[in-house]
């Protein structure tokens, strides 16, 4: 007869399930309140990127996902950097895979500043020319 091996019987878990174990919520960076610092951080460097890339609404949605993880990612180094001058141990792998990653997406965006377009469309230039003709002719 061959051998055999007794295996235990499985324990069932008498663990209550997690209140939110429902549905998956993803968080998003308009959720935040920008009360910490770190998301004041990013949300400054968020709106500096934007206007250098000439505003809001010269940026692609696909822009603006590059333009967020960026603005992330600059403030979790601005935080490690900090902690590293004032000598505390960092991770200096997660440090410089953040920088590089980083400066990937920001020569992804372009490293140039793009100038807005403030040229009117033709119906709001038609519109001022002819009250500049009325006050005219006034």
């Amino acid at each position: 007869m061959p051998a055999t091996t007794a295996t235990k019987p499985r324990k069932r878990s008498t663990k209550a399930p997690a209140k939110d174990a429902g549905k998956a919520r993803l968080l998003s960076l308009a959720d935040l309140d920008r009360r910490t610092k770190a998301a004041r951080a990013a949300f400054e460097l968020r709106d500096r990127l934007v206007a250098d890339l000439g505003g809001e609404d010269m940026i692609s949605t696909m822009k603006m996902q590059i333009v967020d993880a960026a603005a992330v990612m600059g403030a979790m180094l601005t935080d490690c950097a900090a902690r590293y001058l004032t000598g505390k141990p960092i991770d200096l792998a997660e440090y410089t895979t953040l920088a590089n990653a980083q400066r990937r997406l920001l020569a992804d965006l372009g490293l140039e500043r793009q100038a807005k377009d403030v040229t009117p469309d033709v119906t709001s230039y038609m519109a001022t020319k002819a009250a500049e003709k009325a006050k005219a002719a006034a």
